[in-house]
């Protein structure tokens, strides 16, 4: 009786799931997490996308590898193993619901796969050159974006042009042909807001084109990128492109997994490759090398005077040009890139990588205490080696990596599955104060993979049916003087949570964050409960406090918003609505909360002062192939008459955010 009372259940959470569009809430709270620790949004989509591909052709449990089951980015390294020895020793899964059988899996995370999965024979077509270039599915992305109200930077002053050169909108677009799992070819083109369409620096039209063809799974070539694609390396401490998670409420995902090359299909202008790399395979080794050659964005002021030669001071990443200075810096500096990554598959799954960079110019920053271990000069490499190991109920994995001037970066990590109702994770990680990168994003309190030294440990309990508690531990220092602190320095993070789910569409949660950082310390106490009303009507709500203290007192902040969603019953239209209060003491004190937005765009919001906001997110499905967004979100402060700095300034106290999106299958 009682496992037909678990079929029934996780028939009745199947359901729920089965037209999931949005980002799954672990890397919802993910992007959330690394939003707040870097104050930018991640422009990268290529997860999101993966998934929405698995929607449509789901994965087989039968036949399914680990590399398969870790894309997904849902599992933990030993709950694959667990399914793959649960699958070697019974044979082929009869339904989806027997998951719960395997060890280390329960309800909510099969909810969470139950879009991805199936238990198909998974029988693998051989598909011909042909075949892979007409058997997958095409479609077309048009994304625009305006800010209602025109800042500083459109305005013109006493007769001269605005300071940006272009118009207030933002567009973007995307055309790709994908047939999952053998073969990706498409463009992208995005104008950000300010920046010039087919005139003045973009006599193209738009700012930023990208374009890329990858083929997968063709006999012993296992990946092969032409054009922009992402790289990913070990642990991160020496390359990694993609999205990274850091530390956040999911207090067991702290290790880095994916393909080493990957297609390259985002709008953001400064995490990828532009060139050729390729995976080839045979039996249980795997070996990847890549080079590509493209411009960045730096600050060229002139000729160094003692070796009359140029030299860059800066680089830039924001991909922005809009005013005369950015415009100036644009494709400024050539950088040549190239690497290598073996591998072995096996028992021990064991990596040795290697990637070089050089700059012309070279890049010569002024010295500084705090930046004088900076990267200096034209050449820059980069080897380490990275390895995993699953031992029972446990999983090791790490990296030590070595730049060239001999200066370490060493990660060492660890999951455990103490039992089925306790789940641990540990992190050891010591960066040299010189060690030196460019496309690091190690494990830590901060991501430029330097100066760090810290322990993280991690636990997530099911102490009864109905409750979770996990949480986390983190205690970091920092050896050398950074940016704004002139001595050395260091602190504790601990993250608490505790969730109920008081019916089966009822969830509350409640957070305690609290980190000290040198003299300041920062906490934030959250509640929140979701409220599943119906298979048609959702609702969320929040409220958030945010504490700042230093030696000069307390800056407060408070946040309070409602969500509810909504999919109409006779009409293929969904909506989401968001109304929200924010009162807080200063920027210190802001607050982070990911919103609902256009598919494949990472949208989370930014709270500090006094006021409230609100959004409304419309999808209208036209068709099977013609699906449309709009959306419009506005925020009014109470305690301003203008909002912004610089050339971003808006006079008076709303910015209004309209959106359109249109995507087009065939």
């Amino acid at each position: 009786m009682g496992k037909i009372v678990g079929l029934l259940c996780l028939l009745a959470l199947s359901l729920q799931v089965c037209a999931q569009e949005e980002l799954p809430a672990s890397i919802q709270q993910s992007v959330e997490a690394v939003t707040a620790a870097t104050t930018s949004v991640s422009e990268d989509d290529e997860q999101w996308q993966l998934l929405q591909q698995r929607i449509h052709h789901r994965i087989s449990l039968n036949t399914a590898d680990a590399a398969q089951l870790t894309a997904l980015g849902i599992l933990l390294p030993n709950q694959v193993e667990s399914l793959l020895r649960y699958r070697a020793l019974l044979g082929d899964f009869i339904s989806i619901y027997e998951l719960q059988a395997v060890p280390g899996f329960d309800v909510d995370l099969i909810k969470q796969l139950l879009p991805y999965i199936s238990t198909g024979e998974g029988f693998k077509p051989q598909y011909g050159i042909r075949d892979r270039f007409s058997k997958g599915e095409r479609s077309l992305l048009l994304r625009y974006g305006r800010q209602l109200e025109a800042s500083k930077g459109y305005v013109s002053v006493n007769g001269k042009p605005p300071a940006y050169a272009g118009s207030i909108d933002k567009v973007f677009i995307r055309y790709r042909y994908n047939l999952t799992g053998y073969t990706s070819y498409g463009v992208s083109m995005e104008k950000d807001p300010g920046e010039a369409f087919f005139r003045g620096a973009q006599r193209y039209g738009f700012d930023f084109y990208s374009a890329h063809l990858f083929i997968s799974n063709y006999q012993h070539v296992k990946a092969l990128a032409i054009g922009d694609f992402s790289v990913n390396m070990g642990q991160g401490l020496i390359q990694w492109h993609s999205h990274a998670a850091g530390k956040s409420a999911m207090v067991l995902q702290v290790k880095k997994e994916g393909e080493v090359i990957r297609p390259y299909t985002s709008a953001g202008e400064y995490y990828f490759f532009r060139g050729t790399g390729a995976t080839v395979q045979a039996g249980k080794l795997q070996l990847t090398a890549f080079c590509s050659l493209r411009k960045l964005d730096g600050t060229v002021p002139g000729t160094d005077t003692i070796t009359d030669t140029q030299v860059a001071t800066a680089l830039q990443s924001a991909g922005y040009h809009r005013t005369s200075t950015e415009i100036a810096k644009m494709n400024a500096v050539t950088q040549f890139s190239s690497g290598a990554a073996f591998r072995y598959v096996g028992n021990w799954n064991v990596g040795a990588n290697i990637i070089y960079h050089h700059l012309s110019p070279g890049l010569e920053k002024s010295v500084k205490p705090y930046n004088q271990f900076d990267f200096r000069g034209n050449g820059l490499m980069n080897y380490s080696l990275d390895y995993a190991r699953t031992f029972g109920n446990m999983h090791l994995f790490g990296e030590l990596a070595r730049d060239q001037q001999g200066h370490m970066a060493w990660l060492q990590g660890a999951l455990i599955s103490v039992s089925a109702k306790a789940d641990l994770s540990m992190v050891y990680r010591n960066y040299d104060k010189a060690y030196q990168s460019f496309y690091s994003k190690g494990f830590g309190e901060i991501y430029n993979t330097r100066n760090e030294q810290g322990i993280y440990m991690g636990c997530s309990l099911k102490p009864a049916a109905r409750w979770t508690v996990s949480g986390y531990v983190d205690w970091f220092r920092f050896p050398w003087i950074r940016y704004g602190i002139n001595y050395p320095s260091g602190g504790w993070e601990y993250l608490l949570q505790l969730g109920w789910t008081y019916r089966k569409n009822i969830i509350i949660t409640g957070r305690v964050v609290s980190r000290k950082k040198d003299e300041e310390l920062l906490t934030h106490i959250r509640c929140q409960a979701d409220i599943n009303i119906n298979r048609k009507c959702a609702a969320s709500t929040r409220l958030e406090y945010a504490g700042f203290r230093t030696a000069a007192g307390l800056q407060p902040g408070l946040f309070l918003y409602q969500d509810v969603s909504y999919k109409f019953r006779r009409l293929p239209v969904s909506i989401a609505i968001r109304g929200g209060l924010f009162n807080t003491g200063g920027y210190q004190s802001r607050i982070y909360a990911y919103e609902s937005s256009v598919m494949y765009e990472n949208s989370v919001g930014q709270y500090y002062g006094n006021g409230w906001q609100y959004y409304l997110n419309l999808k209208w499905k036209l068709d099977k192939k013609l699906t449309c967004w709009g959306k419009i979100h506005q925020v009014i402060y109470l305690d301003k008459q203008k909002i912004g700095s610089s050339y971003d300034m808006i006079e008076g106290n709303k910015k209004t955010m309209v959106q359109g999106q249109l995507i087009y299958s065939f």
